[in-house]
């Protein structure tokens, strides 16, 4: 990846409500249960590191003394007192990060799947299309849990709609969004207080592709497999990412 003008934020702030029933001290955030041995985070980080970005802020919230004990101060921790949303999480570090330039790579804290690949592909499109957004895309059988990507005719990207939010046509719609973005830092920064809350009470940061797409910038797409995008919500999600990273690590 030659473009290194890229910085990084992860959204660690979540509780994992669904995650109860494992086995784990109730104040421990989701990102910090282990797959193989490591907390969910630490892939995320590294898949980061192995594409250049070693500046990387952390946006945390429930059990943050524990993020920060576990993952030391080589990060920039930013907190989210209240979980109000993927957007409301970015918005929270306006105040530290707006005055960066590039780019920057947004990933979730619980998804260990990706690749390092996949994030440079993401990456290194961006940059070469020039665009406001580009996200992670695949396409699923089952859909279900995850926002669908809307397309326009010409196949150009026109919305993500959140599954709790979506019509049935809506619902119908087989290609996901993955969960990890690439912004133009600046154009981040400047629009994401126009986030609204959707239908259900929600700031999401892929509402900014309609802010984009009502300004006339590009929003782009690169396509995934199904296993890079795999998060962790439940504890089904956490032994399925198992056998993956497993997988990976005896190739």
């Amino acid at each position: 990846m030659k473009e290194t003008n890229f910085y990084a934020i992860v959204l660690a702030a979540g509780k994992g409500k669904r995650m109860r029933d494992e086995a784990a001290p109730p104040e421990l955030p989701k990102v910090l249960r282990e797959v193989c041995g490591r907390p969910l985070i630490a892939y995320v980080l590294d898949v980061l590191r192995a594409v250049g970005i070693l500046d990387i802020s952390l946006i945390v919230g429930f059990g943050a003394d524990h993020v920060r004990q576990a993952l030391g101060e080589d990060f920039n921790y930013i907190v989210q007192d209240e979980q109000l949303g993927s957007g409301h999480a970015v918005a929270c570090a306006k105040a530290a990060l707006s005055a960066r330039g590039g780019h920057v790579v947004i990933m979730c804290g619980d998804s260990p799947a990706f690749r390092p690949a996949t994030i440079s592909t993401l990456m290194e499109h961006h940059v070469s299309a020039g665009a406001a957004i580009t996200l992670i895309s695949t396409m699923l059988d089952d859909p279900t849990g995850y926002g669908r990507i809307k397309r326009n005719p010409s196949g150009e990207i026109v919305a993500v709609v959140e599954e709790k939010c979506a019509s049935p046509d809506e619902k119908s719609i087989n290609e996901i969004n993955g969960g990890a973005y690439a912004f133009d830092s600046n154009w981040l920064w400047e629009n994401i207080d126009r986030i609204e809350r959707n239908e259900a009470g929600e700031l999401n940061l892929t509402d900014l592709v309609r802010v984009a797409i009502h300004q006339r910038r590009r929003v782009e797409a690169v396509p995934a497999c199904a296993e890079d995008v795999m998060g962790v919500n439940t504890p089904d999600d956490l032994r399925r990412v198992q056998e993956i990273v497993r997988h990976a690590s005896t190739r």
